[in-house]
C-alpha cells in the first residue's frame, strides 16, 4: 500500500527532507519507523545525495537502500522497488522520495543544454535538435499517416489546462483555447510553445510504502509493467507506434486483474500533446488515429469516458526535473482518497500511471487502487 503526498520548496536537500517528514506524517508514523529508502535521483545534481545521505540527515538507520536514476519512469518504478523490497522482506516501511530544483539549478538554456546530450552523438546531434524536435518529429508523422489535426493536438493542453486551473498549486494561469494553442509561437513545428512541458523553479514528493498501513486512506498497489526497445529515436521501428507500451500496460493491468476499460483515469507522462495521443492508441484505449478525436470530444477531461493528467500533468501543473511524473503518484492518491477537491473524479476507484524515459523508449505503469 502506498500513501503519502508531496511539497515544493527550492533548495534541493530541503526539498527532500520536507518531502520526508510530510510523507512520514501522512502514513501516521514517525521517522525511526522507516526502514528502508529508494531516491529517485535528480536531473541537475544526480549525485549530490545518496540515499545514505538522505538518510544521515533525516536521522534515521536503514535495513534497505536504492536509486533509481531513469528519466520519467520513476513515476513508477520506485514503488515497484519499494513494494518488491517490502515483498522480499527487505524492509517493512520504505520511504520512498524525489526532488528536483530544474530551473533554479541550470535556467532555460542549461536545461536545453543538457537535454540536447540526450540525443544520439553520430546520427542525431549533428542536426541540432532541442527536445521538442523529437516529439514534432512523432506529430508530424502521426498528422500524415492518420490525419490528426491541428485542432486535435491542441485539444491535448486545453483539456490539461482547464484540469490545472482547477489545481490550487499549479504554476499556470489563464484558460487556453483551440485558437490561442495553435497560433502560440512555434518551437518545433508543428508543436507551438502551448503543446509542451513547463519548466519548473524545483517540486518534491514523497511516499511511504507498507503492508501495514497506519493512515487512514491507503492506497494498494495492484500491479506493475515495464518494458524498452530502444534509445536513441533514430533507431526506434516507429515513430507513431511504441509496442512496449502495449507490453508494460498489459503487464500492469494484468498483474491487477483488470482491463484498460476498468481504470477510472489515467495520469501519463505528457512532454508534449502527441504523446498523450500515442499512450492512449498503444495501450489499446482507442484505435490508432482516433485519439485525437477522444481529446478533442472532450472524453479526457472530468465527467468524460477516461480523464487524463486531472492535476494538469506537465503541460499545467509543473515540470520542476527528472521526477515530474511522480506527481501523477501523488494526483491518484488524492483521486483514490477522494481529496482532490474541484477536480475530484467522481467515484474514483482504480487508476492507472505512466511513467517513460527518453522518447516513449522506456514505458513502465503502475495500477492504484482504492482500498
Amino acid at each position: 500500500m502506498v500513501v503519502g503526498r508531496g511539497r515544493a520548496a527550492p533548495p534541493y536537500a530541503k526539498i527532500l527532507v520536507d518531502a520526508a517528514l510530510d510523507a512520514i506524517a501522512d502514513a501516521g508514523l514517525v521517522k525511526d519507523d522507516i526502514d528502508g529508502l529508494i531516491l529517485s535521483s535528480s536531473i541537475p545534481q544526480p549525485f549530490e545525495l545518496n540515499p545514505a545521505e538522505v538518510a544521515e540527515h533525516l536521522g534515521i538507520e536503514l535495513a534497505y537502500v536504492a536509486m533509481a536514476p531513469y528519466g520519467g519512469r520513476p513515476a513508477v518504478d520506485v514503488l515497484h522497488l519499494a513494494d518488491s523490497a517490502i515483498k522480499s522482506g527487505q524492509a517493512s516501511k520504505v520511504l520512498v522520495l524525489s526532488a528536483d530544483n530544474f530551473a533554479t539549478t541550470l535556467g532555460i538554456n542549461g536545461a536545453v543544454e543538457l537535454y540536447m546530450t540526450s540525443f544520439d552523438a553520430i546520427y542525431e546531434r549533428p542536426f541540432g535538435p532541442i527536445i521538442p524536435t523529437a516529439f514534432a518529429l512523432m506529430a508530424q508523422q502521426h498528422m500524415h499517416t492518420f490525419g490528426t489535426t491541428m485542432e486535435q493536438l491542441a485539444a491535448v493542453p486545453v483539456t490539461f489546462r482547464r484540469h490545472g486551473l482547477l489545481n490550487p498549486d499549479t504554476e499556470v494561469r489563464g484558460e487556453l483555447t483551440i485558437d490561442s494553442v495553435i497560433g502560440d509561437t512555434v518551437t518545433s513545428s508543428p508543436l507551438t510553445r502551448s503543446m509542451l512541458a513547463l519548466i519548473s523553479t524545483g517540486g518534491g514528493q514523497g511516499f511511504v510504502v507498507t503492508d501495514e498501513p497506519t493512515s487512514s486512506h491507503p492506497v494498494r498497489i495492484l500491479g506493475y509493467g515495464e518494458s524498452c526497445s530502444f534509445m536513441s529515436l533514430s533507431q526506434a521501428p516507429s515513430l507513431v507506434a511504441f509496442d512496449n507500451l502495449r507490453q508494460a500496460s498489459d503487464r500492469a493491468l494484468g498483474q491487477a486483474g483488470l482491463g484498460v476499460r476498468d481504470l477510472d483515469f489515467l495520469q501519463v507522462y505528457d512532454p508534449a500533446s502527441i504523446v498523450p495521443l500515442i499512450i492512449l492508441e498503444d495501450i489499446g484505449y482507442c484505435a490508432k488515429g482516433e485519439a485525437g478525436a477522444f481529446f478533442a470530444e472532450g472524453n479526457a477531461g472530468l465527467g468524460g469516458a477516461l480523464p487524463i493528467n486531472t492535476h494538469g500533468g506537465t503541460m499545467a501543473f509543473r515540470h520542476p526535473g527528472m521526477g515530474a511524473a511522480l506527481d501523477s503518484v501523488v494526483e491518484s492518491v488524492r483521486q483514490l482518497r477522494g481529496t482532490a477537491g474541484k477536480r475530484q473524479v467522481v467515484d474514483a476507484e482504480l487508476g492507472m500511471i505512466h511513467g517513460q524515459g527518453s522518447w516513449l523508449a522506456n514505458n513502465g505503469f503502475l495500477v492504484l487502487g482504492r482500498v
